[in-house]
């Protein structure tokens, strides 16, 4: 086997090249002045160094068996967005010829998330791809992963090797910090706007919060004040916290929900209030065939798509080209998103929703 090393810095940057038919490795260090300035008081770390170490063949073995173990911190059978993702796993296991195995917990519990992470490491597959929901609980697990030589990539929930402070190979997914800000733009822009909301049905998922503060960061930029409001993964539960809500707040017009377990609810409140299209504004993330409806109704007026089907398969995929070519992913962040669907390009998307997008 033959082992990548790479650093990546804020500052510097020491990239090794390397030919895979052969060859000693060239280094090539390349130093760059990056200007910073500093427009307020706040802590600023200058230089973050991770070296990532790659196990790859000497040579191709594209008819090698392998088994990977996938973990993730939620599952399509309590919520309906990682059907999405875990059709796209299945399909290109299927495809590529290779046994996956998919660990989740049963309810969103991230201690036990990085527990399955130990359990993935314990099973000594040839690869593990999984979500850094918690860059800080789960840095130890995948640095066990990794110290063990087993080759770690993150999809769906990260930062990218540089940001979480972990050498895992990629992370395969959208910004989320970005897609919460650009959706919080739109909504603050829209007529009558107020004041905002994001209801967050996992708070304490790093993802998620960095949506919200996106969207809170949007708003004031704009200045329009908002808030975070925590709801559960539980439908009836999370309506009664919405509707107690806009009882104590009625000025609160606009509203982002993080994916379908944040939408359903809210389309259920919005119905029981009587509420119609133009009396409050309404961004989520994901798709679904209800958030698919209600951007065909009016009542939605975007979806920040991360192409969820693309992080299953394409995390399969990119541990399976390792593994059998060879190829190492060639940056520390793939992007998927962010990507927004509205009533102008709805009807390209919305016979895929809930299947392929």
């Amino acid at each position: 086997m033959k082992t990548y090393h790479w650093l990546a810095a804020s500052v510097t940057i020491l990239a090794l090249v390397i030919t895979a038919c052969g060859g000693p490795p060239a280094t090539v260090e390349v130093t760059r002045e990056v200007p910073v300035e500093i427009t307020k008081e706040v802590p600023v770390e200058v230089t973050r160094e991770v070296q990532v170490t790659v196990e790859v063949p000497v040579t191709p073995q594209p008819e090698a068996e392998l088994e990977f173990i996938l973990v993730q911190h939620a599952l399509c059978a309590w919520d309906s967005f990682w059907c999405t993702v875990e059709q796209g796993i299945q399909d290109a296991a299927q495809q590529m010829g290779v046994k996956v195995t998919v660990l989740g917990p049963d309810a969103f519990d991230l201690e036990k998330t990085a527990a399955l992470i130990d359990q993935a490491v314990a099973g000594r597959p040839d690869g593990i791809a999984l979500t850094v929901t918690d860059p800080v609980l789960f840095k130890e697990p995948i640095m066990r992963a990794i110290d063990a030589g087993i080759p770690v990539l993150a999809y769906n929930a990260g930062a990218g090797p540089i940001k979480d402070g972990i050498p895992y190979m990629t992370y395969l997914g959208q910004d989320e910090y970005q897609g919460g800000y650009l959706g919080g733009l739109r909504l603050a822009a829209a007529p009558g706007a107020k004041a905002g909301v994001c209801l967050n049905h996992q708070v304490g998922h790093a993802g998620l919060d960095a949506r919200c503060q996106g969207f809170l960061d949007a708003l004031k930029e704009k200045g329009q004040t908002a808030e975070v409001l925590a709801i559960t993964n539980d439908p009836a539960e999370s309506q009664t916290i919405i509707s107690d809500f806009h009882t104590a707040n009625p000025d609160v017009n606009v509203f982002l929900t993080l994916g379908p377990n944040g939408a359903n609810p809210f389309y259920a409140f919005l119905e029981a209030e009587g509420l119609a299209p133009g009396e409050v504004w309404h961004g989520t993330f994901d798709l679904s065939p209800e958030i698919v409806n209600g951007i065909d109704t009016g009542v939605t007026q975007f979806a920040v798509d991360q192409q969820p089907f693309l992080q299953g398969y394409g995390a399969v995929m990119l541990l399976t080209l390792l593994r059998r070519q060879g190829i190492v992913p060639a940056l520390p962040v793939t992007p998927t998103g962010p990507g927004f669907v509205d009533k102008s390009n709805i009807g390209i998307v919305k016979q895929l929703a809930g299947q392929y997008r």
